[in-house]
């Protein structure tokens, strides 16, 4: 059967509506709300097959410009992989790869992507290769805070976080920009009761309390403040740990772990690796 492959899925209400609930069904994601907001943008491009008005795979470019030791890099991020269980097993998926793969593998310094562990056997098919990352952790007591959490259902709270996300994160050794869109589909979705902001230091972050344990997702603003002196502000009594979302810059008196749980990372052999040999990870909310 002849499948039709098509990208401008965002001008499109029907298989607009069609890739939104396969994506439902597949990864429980719901697009829906962010679309509306407007932040599906230009940087977020599903590469999709159709039978009629009907989605039935898809693999999405994510453009992302990744910025270490103060040098932008152009990345191209592979996510929202998907087939329709109907449809399954025809190589959709394949063909989708391959031509996303011919159309952005040339022009960015590395394509890379994040797999569970019911796939692992078939990105390398297609010549990526599988890299390890880091994540950093930290004592932390609570201390008098400055923070207070951010409504993101309000403009002004938006506009808040936009400022602060375009300075980038001050205390992170690898981050990420121009790409609020991404931002906000955790800030609207996911993370939308996670979102604090201190006037005193000018600074949003992204955190969550589990139990001992404070999880800095991300942290953005234009003033640095050491991260054992910011942590504690947003840390809760009973707090022991901070594990980061991101790769500090200085990561005296912390702890490394290898990521075990959760997606591994992929990156296209060829491209640039930032990773085998370091301890490093991609920022956690640059995930698409």
């Amino acid at each position: 059967m002849q499948h039709t492959l098509q990208t401008g899925i965002r001008q499109s209400t029907a298989l607009r509506r069609s890739f939104m609930k396969l994506a439902r069904r597949t990864f429980d994601i719901a697009f829906d709300s962010w679309y509306k907001a407007g932040y599906w943008t230009d940087r977020y491009i599903p590469y999709v097959l159709a039978d009629g008005g009907r989605v039935v795979a898809n693999v999405s470019i994510n453009t992302m410009d990744i910025v270490w030791q103060k040098k932008t890099r152009h990345y191209i991020q592979l996510g929202t992989v998907m087939t329709d269980p109907a449809y399954r097993g025809q190589g959709l998926a394949r063909r989708l790869l391959e031509r996303a793969l011919a159309d952005w593998d040339d022009d960015n310094a590395a394509v890379y992507l994040f797999a569970n562990d019911s796939v692992l056997d078939f990105y390398p098919k297609f010549g990526f290769v599988r890299c390890p990352q880091y994540q950093y952790a930290l004592p932390v007591t609570a201390a008098p805070s400055s923070f207070h959490q951010l409504d993101m259902s309000r403009t002004k709270s938006v506009r808040l976080l936009q400022r602060c996300y375009q300075a980038g994160n001050p205390c992170a050794q690898l981050t990420w920009k121009n790409n609020f869109g991404l931002l906000m589909f955790y800030c609207l979705g996911p993370m939308k009761n996670s979102v604090y902001y201190s006037p005193q230091l000018d600074v949003v972050c992204l955190a969550a309390q589990d139990g001992d344990t404070l999880y800095c997702f991300d942290i953005f603003g234009p003033a640095s403040l050491p991260l054992p002196e910011l942590l504690p502000q947003l840390a809760g009594p009973a707090t022991t740990t901070a594990v980061l979302g991101f790769t500090p810059d200085d990561t005296a008196g912390m702890t490394a772990a290898p990521i075990t749980d959760g997606d591994t990372l992929f990156i296209r052999g060829g491209g640039e690796d930032l990773f085998t040999g370091q301890q490093r990870m991609f920022p956690i909310l640059s995930h698409a």
